[in-house]
């Protein structure tokens, strides 16, 4: 099997220097509603390379490789395709969100603080 549902365990190989990793297996997520044979799912593809969590040097709040790593490599993959043109940041954001509240990655206080941070660097960049 190429890919794996979203709940299965991430298998990664780590950079050297440990800043950023890479999947050795790929993985779907389902949208909250959606169905194992939605066309909708999302693909993260085997090979994508991520930094995890980006918390300006914010580890003691929010480990860069933490609990809650996969949705963090799921809105990492989605903003790839934000600056290709493909998804707006918005819904890039948005999923962030659901997929954080949906695997109860964090409380959703927690989850809708991370959100906050991220809209926020958004607007602040000009991101739509």
């Amino acid at each position: 099997m190429d890919l794996q549902r979203f709940t299965e365990p991430i298998e990664v190989r780590f950079s050297n220097d440990g800043k950023s990793l890479t999947l050795l297996q790929g993985f779907y997520y389902y949208r909250k509603g959606s169905s194992a044979d939605d066309q909708s799912a999302i693909k993260v593809p085997r090979g994508f390379h991520t930094d995890g969590f980006s918390n300006f040097g914010a580890d003691f709040v929010l480990p860069r490789f933490g609990k809650g790593l996969k949705c963090a490599v799921l809105h990492d993959y989605l903003c790839v395709e934000f600056h290709a043109g493909r998804v707006s940041r918005a819904f890039a954001d948005k999923v962030f969100l659901e997929a954080m509240i949906e695997t109860r990655a964090f409380s959703r206080v927690k989850a809708y603080m991370i959100y906050a941070s991220v809209r926020g660097y958004a607007i602040y960049k000009g991101y739509k």
